[in-house]
This record gives C-alpha cells, structure tokens and sequence, in this order.
C-alpha cells in the first residue's frame, strides 16, 4: 500500500457502484476524496469475469434505471467508456406447450402480444399500464432521487394529488392484492407480472404494493451494461479519478475512529490510521455500527441504534445464477409462435400460474431448490461478451432463480454442479438445440460464494436487507439513518441498506453526496433533474 497522506475531506468505505458516484460528485465539487475498497477491485456486485474470452456478469446484469439516473449524465458515463443496451423484447414467459407471451417497453407492442392469449385483459393491460406508468415516472423514480419524506408526512403530502393517492393505496396492499386488483385474468400475463416483480426477492405477501408497478415498469426498461457490468465501474472510477479521488485497493477498513460521538477517520487492516472531516459508509448497517462504530459509541449517540442495527432482517431467499459459454446461443421452440420471444431479454421458464410462482418462492424459503427461473441470452444483446472471433456462433448465457441461502439438499459446494446440469437440461426443453449443445465454460454463483465474494451481502442477501416496511423508505436503515446522516455526527451512511436500496440503481451515492456537500460548504455543480422538479411541485417528494 503506498503511503496515504493523513487528513481528507472525505473518506469513502467500500468501491461498490455508491460509493464511487458519491466520490466522483464530492471530488468535482472540490472536497479532498479518499476511498477505500477492501477488494482487489473496484465495483462492488459490478462483476464482469472473463474466461477463455467469455465474459460472465456472476451478480448484477440488469440495469433497471440507467436511463433515468442523473449520475449517467452528471458524471459524464459515456465519455468514460459506459454505454448500455436496452433490449427490443424486455421479458417473454414460456409455456411447456411452445407458446410465449412477450412483454416490450412500448405498452401497445406487448397488449398485442397479450391479445393472442386475452383480448380482454389486451384491452385492460392497456389502460393499467398507462396508470402504472404515470405512478412510476412521476412519484416513485423522482423518490428515487431524493432524500425520503417522513412516512406520515409521506401520507399526507401524497393526498395532495391523484397519483399520490394511488401510491398511498397501494403502500397498505401486498403485490397479491395490487396484482388482483389490476382485473387481469389471464394466469400466463398475471404470473408475467408477479415474476418480474419478486425475482430479486420481494415477498408476494408482504406489504408495500406499489413496489410491483415500480419493478415491473422499470424491468421492461431494463439495460446490460456494454461489454460487461464492470465496465459501469470502470467509467465511475475513471471520472472520479479524473477529479483527483485517491483510490486504495486491498485496503479493509477494521474501525471508524471517533472522538466520543463524532466521526474523525478510520483504521485500516493494516493498523494505519487516517483522518477527514466526513466518513460515509456504504456497507450494511450491522458492518458500520456494531463491528466499525462499535456499541459504546454508538450507545453514546443514540439510545436506540444498537437495537434498530440488530433488529435488521435479511431477506429470506437469495439468488443462483449459472452462468454458461456454449458453443450456440439458445433457439427457442416458442419462436415459431412469437419469433420476437426467442431473443427477449429475460426469459421465463418453469411457471405458467400464479400458484406455480407461489409454490417456487414458498419452497425456496423452506430450503428447497427447483427447476424454475429466467434464461438470458447476453450475447444476444452484445455480441462482444464472447469471442465470435475465435468462437464463430458461440453464446453467453445465464440461469437466474431464487434461492435458498441454507440448501435442504446439502452443502452449495457439493450440489452447485448437478444444479448446472440439470437447469441446461430443464433449458433445452425450451431451447431443443441445447441438448447436444457444447459448454465451453460454465460458472455457479451460488449464495455461498456471493456472501464470500461480497462479505456485506450477508447470508447471499440481494439487496443488503429486505424490503419490508419497517426497513423501507423513512425507515431504511433506520428512522435515525435514512437522511444519510447518522447520530455520529460526521458519520453517513450511503449503501444498498439505505433507502432507496439495491440494484444498482445509482441513487444512494448521489443522494449522500448532496448531503455531504451541503454539510462541507460546497457548491453543488449538478443540477437536479427535471422530473424531481416536477414531483416536487405536486407534493411528491421532499
């Protein structure tokens, strides 16, 4: 490690997708950045591994707001090497007969799809999507982009406007409830829905309905990174590096050193000890208070930190993904039915009810696996995450499911590769051409080695704790927390356990960094967004 000057501005714990946005704004806004990643590499679940030339994103594929986040723009993304591919069919869902219904961006595109199967609910999808459109653009992205309003002073805000209304409604039903009370009947389009809303681990049952517009709308425009999910890191990094961040790499920091309740700096592995004015966090809140604050100063600051920090709830499934470099890209039997469906984005397989789903999810929390989830042909959408040049024809693609962290069948270690065969099989009874296919490589990411790649995603957590009411908006982490600022004073805190939460979504870095420049006197040289303008005008964020 080369030799760190002693004091800074500002110092960054962790080099995931937040903690890089924060430094690139805070370093052009003028502060004195130092971040520290405990990795080898920067980029948090940004991971792009190649082998043999093909390039497997192991945890975040998906980009569910690249095209709305201000950070792509603000930190001038694209002139640093990040572009993004938005698919033409975002999802299709298989049936074991040939047939698929196939879901677009363009809300008229997929009722036509729907059609074939449900003139009726063609007709209805068409005027809900319009509703869900208009909650999710106008109230839920701008919230995004925000600090969170107090949830009663949510309540009360959002009564001012009709969209506002509908979000409030929707806060006190479960995605079952929000889901029926579309009026859809056909059960291939209902389970469409509900899939694309709890594949990254949201409890059908629980609370927070307006959730599933907002997974579903935002999944339809959901990009791949060019050339791989590191790439995202790569341009973050670059421009903060541009505006003179120092980066340490294979630097774990062991303690946030305070002055009775004030954050002065931190502690490195290594025993090196380093000092700024403002220290921002961005892993779980169990990591930042009790193992780097530690209880006494936290209990100094706040009677009720320890207890909120221990009451934190990880989500009850993880994820499996198998990623694959075949010798041929996957050729669906659907497409004689739909063509467009064989090249959708995400592809569902194994579940054709909304009990078919229920049962899946309900058997992964109980530590079962099963043959159900999403096939993606990444190479469909960017030829360049394989070798074409060396391998003429040949595929990346990758098996997403949920699943459970504590496996009923065995050790991870031990079952990983029968998994591996046995989803290709369970494949090839959609796609015939992969039964004698070739696999050149294959990888399993399963949530042991997710946990152990990315020590903060506890237990192969998803997105750094559930999504449940008491750790969501106002509350997330905490109700002392969720402005960024922390009962230590000087202390922020900026990850995926803060609101608005994970998926890569740009937002927690650029959010903390508003309030830390605020706090340091600086300048903020970003402009906000119009549409934050615009909700801000009907009472729609804070």
């Amino acid at each position: 490690m080369a030799k760190l000057e002693r004091e800074y501005d500002v110092i960054i714990v962790g080099g995931g997708p937040n903690g890089l946005v924060a430094a690139g704004y805070l370093a052009k806004a003028g502060a004195k950045v130092l971040l520290l990643e405990r990795h080898h590499e920067l980029g948090g679940g940004l991971i792009t591994e190649e082998w043999s030339g093909f390039r497997f994103n192991t945890h975040a594929k998906l980009m569910m707001m690249m095209d709305v986040a201000p950070a792509y723009e603000d930190l001038e993304l694209e002139s640093w090497g990040c572009s993004y591919k938005h698919p033409d069919a975002a999802a299709a869902i298989f049936t074991r007969d040939g047939r698929a219904l196939t879901l677009y961006p363009d809300i008229e595109r997929s009722a036509a799809s729907i059609a074939r199967f449900s003139p009726a609910d063609a007709e209805r999808y068409s005027e809900v999507m319009q509703e869900w459109s208009i909650l999710v653009e106008e109230a839920l992205v701008p919230a995004t982009f925000t600090l969170p309003m107090p949830m009663l002073d949510m309540v009360v805000s959002y009564q001012q406007s009709e969209v506002g209304e509908l979000v409030n409604e929707m806060a006190e039903e479960t995605f079952l409830e929000t889901l029926d009370a579309t009026g859809f009947e056909n059960e291939l389009l209902r389970t469409a829905i509900l899939y694309l809303g709890t594949m990254y681990g949201m409890d059908p049952d629980g609370g927070l309905g307006f959730l599933l517009p907002l997974f579903f709308h935002r999944l339809l425009h959901a990009s791949i990174i060019s050339n791989g999910s590191h790439q995202l890191a790569g341009s973050l990094a670059r421009f903060a590096n541009n505006h003179g961040v120092t980066f340490e790499r294979a630097a774990p920091v062991v303690k946030v050193l305070c002055d009775g309740t004030k954050a002065v700096g931190v502690r490195l592995a290594g025993g090196d000890e380093v000092f700024a004015k403002k220290v921002i966090t961005t892993t779980n809140p169990q990591t930042t208070f009790l193992d780097l604050v530690g209880e006494d100063a936290c209990n100094q600051a706040s009677p009720s930190l320890v207890e909120q920090t221990k009451a934190w709830e990880w989500e009850s499934t993880s994820t499996l993904n198998v990623h694959y470099a075949l010798d041929r890209r996957p050729e669906h039997a659907a497409a004689e039915f739909d063509p467009a469906a064989d090249r959708a984005l995400v592809k569902i397989m194994g579940v054709e009810t909304v009990d078919d789903l229920l049962e899946h999810i309900d058997g992964v929390r109980r530590g079962e696996f099963d043959l159900v989830g999403a096939g993606m042909t990444l190479t469909d959408l960017d030829p360049m995450q394989a070798p074409i040049d060396v391998e003429p024809g040949s595929a990346v693609a990758c098996w997403e499911t949920l699943a459970p962290y504590e496996n009923a069948e065995g050790d991870w270690d031990d079952v990983a590769q029968g998994y591996a065969e046995r989803i290709l099989d369970t494949w090839a009874e959609y796609a015939p051409n992969l039964a004698d296919a070739r696999i050149i490589r294959s990888y399993v990411n399963h949530p042991a080695y997710i946990e152990a790649k990315l020590p903060d995603m506890k237990r192969g957590s998803i997105k750094h704790g559930a999504y449940v009411t008491t750790q969501m908006l106002s509350n997330r982490p905490n109700i002392d927390c969720s402005s960024y600022r922390t009962p230590i004073e000087d202390l922020y805190v900026a990850g995926a356990s803060v609101w608005p939460g994970g998926m890569v979504l740009l937002a927690g870095g650029y959010n903390v960094a508003g309030v830390v420049a605020d706090d340091l006197g600086l300048d903020r040289w970003w402009s906000e967004p119009d549409f934050v303008i615009r909700a801000r005008e009907q009472g729609l964020v804070g």
